[in-house]
């Protein structure tokens, strides 16, 4: 069984073997929520994962989505600018575990977010989907939209919406979050699109 079926995947950059890699993470996730494996184990066997990859040549998240320019990294993920969180143990893991979530649809499906699609990511994913559509229902992030992102962390879903053009209002209470929500923000300097950040709930 593998993460994501060859024949509804569009995107040509995508390499099978990334596929793989993601399904292992995601199993890994599931066995270390039910069973309350501590961050720390969890992240010793992401960063396992990423050695093995780079020593077979797989590609990992860092291949696919750090960049670096004019000497700030972050990752860029079909143009949606996130902090690189690398260095941060605990936000990396959520960054990993929030990443399909997010961004699955959007970069694997090319925005695609077809009840038939849905529904079978929906079967690995630990919240879900970030969107739906069926025939006439149509529950997507459009050009326009007024989203609000309460509990935005550091702002993945917030970046993703903002660049689809939505009008987004981040609310995020903790204070060490909020500052990379902030650098968020930065990152996705919109033209004609609005980011509004709430250091509050």
């Amino acid at each position: 069984m593998t993460l994501l079926p060859n024949q509804k995947v569009k995107n040509p950059a995508i390499k099978p073997q990334y596929r793989y890699w993601t399904y292992f993470v995601y199993s890994l996730k599931r066995i270390a929520h039910f069973v309350k494996i501590p961050v720390s184990v969890s992240s010793a066997v992401y960063q396992y994962m990423a050695l093995l990859s780079q020593k077979k040549k797989l590609k990992t998240y860092k291949d696919l989505w750090l960049v670096e320019k004019e000497g700030e990294k972050y990752f860029d993920i079909n143009g949606a600018k996130i902090p690189d969180v690398s260095s941060d143990t605990a936000a990396l893991v959520t960054l990993l575990s929030a990443f399909e979530d997010v961004f699955m649809i959007p970069y694997f499906y090319e925005d695609n977010y077809d009840r038939s699609i849905v529904e079978n990511v929906d079967q690995y994913l630990m919240e879900g989907p970030y969107g739906y559509k069926d025939g006439a229902f149509d529950v997507t992030v459009k050009k326009g939209n007024v989203v609000i992102d309460a509990g935005a962390w550091i702002g993945d879903f917030s970046a993703y919406a903002a660049n689809k053009g939505a009008t987004v209002y981040a609310f995020e209470p903790v204070k060490s979050t909020y500052q990379l929500l902030c650098k968020t923000q930065m990152l996705n300097n919109i033209k004609g699109g609005g980011f509004i950040l709430f250091p509050k709930d």
